[in-house]
């Protein structure tokens, strides 16, 4: 197989040389000895405790649905996998299956999601706004 000149340059050139300056790297760097560990006062500074999520238990749950598309029932199975919720969203099915899989489904605009309330007392709002 015969290669570009400036290909096979630019190949030699990489393996070639072990310069420290190249921006790849297969090993990391030694510390060097005049950097300083940061002090005990320096890393509580660094950790700080982190709030509680405001995010929805919807955003971490996944759902996924799985059909059976084979004519034969005695057969083997051809299935589809996709992914029904994820994120916060309800995936539309239509994306996922082919058009010529008769499946029934109820449509988005029809269907009735659960409700959360978020319930904040006085305390609460105070924390999570900024303090004028």
């Amino acid at each position: 197989m015969d290669y570009p000149r400036h290909h096979r340059q630019s190949s030699k050139a990489a393996v070639g040389s072990s310069s420290s300056s190249s921006s790849y790297s297969s090993s990391p760097s030694p510390p060097s000895p005049s950097a300083k560990s940061p002090s005990s006062a320096q890393k509580q500074k660094m950790l700080h405790a982190r709030r509680p999520s405001l995010l929805s238990t919807a955003f971490a749950k996944e759902e996924c649905t799985t059909i059976n598309i084979a004519d034969d029932p005695d057969g083997p199975p051809r299935l589809i996998s996709y992914l029904s919720s994820s994120q916060g969203f309800a995936w539309n099915p239509e994306l996922f299956l082919p058009s010529y899989v008769d499946f029934e489904y109820t449509p988005l605009e029809h269907r009735r999601d659960q409700v959360h309330e978020i319930c904040l007392s006085d305390e609460d709002v105070k924390k999570i706004l900024p303090r004028q």
